[in-house]
């Protein structure tokens, strides 16, 4: 039996490079974005490679459409085998005295709310299969904060702790709850705000003396997938090449 795996995010960056590493290792993909056209184009580069996807527009901000989403999918497949919750990003950034409440929102919603959320959809259905793997998205910043992030961070805290929760929860049930905690990583939407002296100085602050790349990551989530994790679970794994080491 073919495996499903639900990927909120999956349409660029980290979570395209995640949604083409499971496809090509035989996991049937659901790319859950809210940028339908690039999620397509994700799609379409899977199925030209031989393997199996489709297409969920979400807002993960949304209860209604992500039990949509999930719904539809338990509809069309009868399971959810595999969550990676990899939809977020570091919106605002700017000191504590300027920042609104809105703003700080904005940022717990997209990062930690739609993390809850689709775990929440998915958490009985995988009770019920007396199996699954959810594997959420942090950051090195979750351990370390970030002057000018504080709204990221502590979100990127909160999935890390609430994953330990979830952890505890479902581990009666054979479900999987870990954390993947990427460093900075070379993705289209992150180097368009960094300019190359910044890389250069970066890249000597991180020991493996590189920036993390999508791939990179999406071997970590392709880990906490297979068989070769199956006695983890609440664990943070930090991708970072050394710069953080909690």
């Amino acid at each position: 039996m073919t495996d499903v795996a639900l990927i909120s995010g999956g349409a660029n960056g980290i979570g395209r490079a995640v949604s083409l590493k499971l496809a090509a290792n035989g996991i049937f993909v659901v790319i859950a974005d809210w940028e339908e056209a690039a999620a397509a184009e994700v799609r379409k580069t899977i199925v030209g490679a031989g393997g199996k996807a489709e297409v969920a527009r979400v807002d993960v901000t949304k209860a209604g459409e992500v039990e949509a989403v999930v719904g539809g999918v338990l509809q069309r497949h009868g399971r959810v085998d595999i969550l990676a919750n990899i939809a977020g990003g570091s919106i605002h950034r700017k000191p504590i005295e300027e920042m609104s409440w809105q703003e700080w929102k904005e940022v717990l919603d997209v990062n930690l709310k739609g993390t809850f959320l689709f775990c929440r959809a998915v958490a009985p259905i995988m009770q019920r299969q007396s199996r699954g793997r959810i594997i959420n998205t942090a950051s090195n910043y979750g351990v370390t904060g970030s002057a000018l992030r504080t709204p990221y961070s502590a979100a990127k805290a909160g999935v890390i702790a609430f994953s330990k929760s979830l952890a505890l929860e479902l581990a009666p049930y054979g479900v999987l709850v870990n954390v993947v905690a990427p460093g900075p990583t070379e993705t289209a939407r992150v180097m368009k705000n960094w300019t190359p002296e910044y890389i250069r100085e970066r890249e000597k602050q991180i020991p493996l003396g590189r920036h993390g790349r999508p791939d990179d990551l999406a071997d970590a989530f392709y880990f906490l997938c297979s068989a070769e994790s199956a006695w983890m679970t609440g664990q943070t794994l930090h991708v970072n090449g050394g710069l953080v080491m909690p």
